[in-house]
Formats: C-alpha cells, sequence, structure tokens
C-alpha cells in the first residue's frame, strides 16, 4: 500500500523525513526558501553542504513536472545506478509505471511547490532490490515559478520492504517547521 498523505497527528513535514542526510537538506532548503514560493537556485552554494552532494540530484523541469532532465547526479546515486545520467531526460531512462511515478511526484513538487517525501522500493534492472529514500524540493531561478527540483536519495542496505510512501509537505506543516526555527 501507498501512503500518499500525513496523518492528521503530524504537523511537522520534518518529522516525517526519517534519514538525518536529508532532514539537513530540508533544513536548508526551508531556511534559503524564506517567503518565496521556492528556494532561489542562486542560494544553492554546494561548498556549504559537501556531505550531502553523493546523494543529491538536481533537476531541470518544465511540462508542470513532466518534463525532466537531470543536471547533476551525485556519486552515490551514480554508483547505485551503476552509470551517470547526467543530462539525460526521464524518457530517456524509463518508462511504463516508473516513468508514470515519476511524472506524478515531479508534477507535485512543480505544480504545488511543496517538498515531497518518498520511500519504496529501488528498482534498477540488473541491481538488487534496496529500500530508498527520497526528498524532492522545488527551486526556482526567478522567485515566480518553480522551474527546477532539488533532491536528495539515500539507500538502506539489506532493507528490501516497507511501507511505501509519498507525503507532500501541506501548507500547515511548513508553516510549524517554519516557526520551530524562529
Amino acid at each position: 500500500m501507498l501512503l500518499t498523505q500525513s496523518p492528521p497527528d503530524h504537523p511537522s513535514f520534518r518529522r516525517r523525513i526519517a534519514h538525518p542526510k536529508l532532514q539537513t537538506l530540508y533544513d536548508l532548503w526551508l531556511t534559503r526558501r524564506g517567503d518565496r514560493i521556492a528556494m532561489l537556485r542562486a542560494d544553492l552554494d554546494p561548498t556549504e553542504i559537501p556531505r550531502l552532494l553523493p546523494c543529491l540530484i538536481l533537476s531541470d523541469v518544465g511540462d508542470g513536472g513532466r518534463a525532466i532532465r537531470y543536471r547533476l547526479v551525485g556519486t552515490e546515486i551514480v554508483a547505485a545506478h551503476g552509470f551517470d545520467y547526467t543530462g539525460k531526460t526521464i524518457e530517456e531512462l524509463t518508462s511504463g509505471e516508473t516513468l508514470d511515478f515519476t511524472r506524478a511526484l515531479y508534477g507535485t513538487v512543480v505544480t504545488r511547490a511543496v517538498p515531497v517525501y518518498s520511500e519504496g522500493r529501488f528498482r534498477w534492472a540488473g541491481r538488487e532490490y534496496r529500500w530508498t529514500k527520497r526528498l524532492h524540493l522545488p527551486l526556482t531561478r526567478d522567485g515566480t515559478a518553480v522551474d527546477m527540483v532539488l533532491s536528495g536519495q539515500v539507500f538502506e542496505e539489506g532493507v528490501t520492504t516497507g511501507e511505501e510512501l509519498l507525503l507532500p509537505a501541506t501548507a500547515e506543516e511548513l508553516a510549524a517547521d517554519r516557526a520551530s526555527e524562529s
């Protein structure tokens, strides 16, 4: 079963993120976002987050999240896939249900301008199954529209099952997390 919404007893999106690296990424995004629709791309400085770089993906997005081109793929992601897909589009990498799932996930980030946390089985041809946790964050170049997505992805060795999650942040959760920063 895929859980697609936060239970009402979770006023914090941060608490739903079940990995410290992804929590750190979220905290950075939340602080840099401020009151804007999304964090500015210009506010992302890789020298400030060297420990996170291996698990990051930076994507250009268009068409409401349906058009996805990967601009940067971290070394841990490359190792998990077995190749570097920097510069490739989503259509060059996958099809069918996986393509539909990825477009829906990115579509939520882009059209609603909210972070999305997900967990599930990492499925890649010719590779072992592993559990993965992902955080997708909206970015903007000009402050008016989400045109990039910053993703963090981590893998848990030896874990292959669990409750699959796809959790978009709510406005209430974002406000609560922002208030707790103060």
